[in-house]
């Protein structure tokens, strides 16, 4: 019994010592943490609001270290996905430009692709070297190139050949290569067509036919080397050679075929020597011919800057029918002032979706449409082709541009015509006051006699009857 109550004696001061020891680490703990947490500076301990804001913190500190982890993940997947590179000659700075890349890469993304966009800066050995560095890619699946030089990529296109990866020829034919698997591009015979039918319909060609009258007609096309520029003016002279063969169009200079109008790298200054030489030697008297269709806003700008420089203004009757191609603003911008006859838009946005359509659909294994099968030969091989439209822009649909996305309404508003000065009025003249008619001498005599007064016809002017016409003071008719 003894033993009993000394255990419980002893469990109980255990006990005792244990409960003291807890309520001491506690009270000790409080302590530190009420330092711990006391605000620099104002030796305030923080309060029950303070906590909460740092709980706030921490979880907002949480989240974006969670949406960064998010971003890292979806950097990582998107490493993970199928490549397709891109390869462009230059990273252009104009708007047709920058929405084409922007459209490229988000329209591939969508699609499922990671979007590898490469730009040369016009040199061909870079672009090479672009390319080989693709190829090296074990996740490379399509390659999308518009060559800078398309004479200089049959040696690297072997390689991609090689290792099973298709190659899609974009915008400019690739020359002398047998593995170029598709090709897309602007329709530019097509578009020919269309700047030609409206020259048609603008000058009135079929009434000047019908009148046995003529109009004259000259041109300045693309560069020799490019196969657009040839179908361009291929499409142009398909519709107006009719014209040309029955004298209704006439082109004084000969240059009816494009070796005779191309200009090398689409040179602006070689366009306007050859422009002022045909005028200066065929049109001395007009000093221009009634139509200048030419292959790009460039060339039509600089040919309505020389003209004026020759005397001749938009507005004046003489002034042409000019023609261009491409809708840069500053042409859209002459179009809607009554300048420039009218421009083509090629939207590269349209190539861009036609481009990552046919990538798509072809890497799925699925059938790709193809719009041409015989036009498109690179020496090698005629290639399958997807085309894309043009669209005519003239004075009376130029606004479709801003309604598409493609301009902002100022970039092509037409500049306001000034207000003319109004002309100052002459002043009145005060009407003359006919004088009274004067007595001759001796008339107050004469009246007192009761004798009529003799008039003076000297001072007031005849009237025959019936008619208005005064007759000078001197009685003669």
């Amino acid at each position: 019994m003894k033993k009993q109550i000394a255990g419980i004696i002893t469990g109980l001061l255990v006990c005792g010592v244990f409960l003291g020891g807890c309520g001491k680490n506690e009270a000790t703990q409080a302590v530190k943490e009420s330092v711990e947490t006391e605000k620099e500076g104002t030796g305030d301990t923080e309060t029950a609001e303070d906590k909460k804001e740092e709980k706030t913190d921490s979880q907002d500190a949480g989240t974006e270290g969670d949406s960064q982890e998010n971003a890292e993940e979806t950097q990582i997947s998107r490493e993970d996905l199928d490549k397709v590179g891109v390869l462009l000659p230059e990273e252009g700075e104009d708007i047709n430009s920058s929405l084409e890349r922007t459209e490229l890469k988000s329209r591939l993304e969508e699609a499922g692709y990671n979007a590898a966009l490469y730009f040369a800066d016009e040199d061909a050995d870079t672009q090479i070297s672009q390319i080989q560095e693709l190829l090296q890619d074990e996740k490379l699946k399509a390659l999308v190139i518009s060559p800078v030089d398309p004479y200089s990529l049959s040696d690297v296109l072997e390689q991609a050949s090689e290792q099973s990866i298709p190659v899609i020829d974009y915008d400019d034919l690739i020359m002398d290569s047998a593995n170029v698997k598709y090709f897309i591009t602007f329709n530019t015979r097509a578009i020919g067509k269309e700047i030609a039918k409206n020259i048609i319909k603008n000058a009135e060609l079929d009434k000047v036919r019908e009148d046995r009258g003529a109009r004259t007609i000259e041109f300045l096309m693309g560069s020799p080397d490019d196969d657009a520029s040839l179908f361009l003016f291929n499409g142009i002279m398909e519709e107006l050679q009719g014209y040309i063969e029955d004298g209704t169009l006439i082109c004084r200079s000969g240059r009816q075929t494009f070796d005779e109008n191309s200009i090398m790298d689409e040179n602006t200054d070689a366009a306007i020597k050859q422009l002022e030489s045909v005028t200066g030697e065929f049109y001395s008297l007009e000093k221009t011919p009634d139509i200048i269709c030419t292959a790009s806003d460039d060339f039509a700008l600089a040919a309505m800057d020389f003209l004026e420089k020759e005397g001749i203004q938009p507005g004046d009757e003489n002034w042409p029918l000019i023609t261009g191609v491409n809708a840069d603003a500053e042409a859209v911008k002459s179009v809607a002032e009554g300048k420039l006859g009218f421009t083509v838009m090629m939207d590269r946005r349209d190539l861009a979706e036609a481009c990552v359509t046919l990538v798509d659909t072809y890497l799925k294994g699925e059938d790709v449409e193809i719009s041409n099968y015989s036009q498109y030969d690179n020496g090698v091989k005629i290639i399958g082709t997807v085309t894309c439209d043009g669209k005519l822009i003239d004075k009376d649909n130029y606004q479709i541009l801003v309604d598409n996305g493609f301009y902002l309404a100022e970039m092509i508003a037409p500049e306001a015509s000034p207000t003319p000065t109004p002309e100052e009025l002459s002043p009145t003249p005060e009407a003359t006051v006919t004088p009274e008619a004067s007595l001759t001498p001796g008339a107050d005599e004469s009246e007192k006699n009761g004798e009529n007064p003799e008039i003076n016809t000297e001072e007031v002017p005849a009237v025959k009857d019936g008619d208005t016409t005064k007759i000078q003071s001197s009685g003669k008719a």
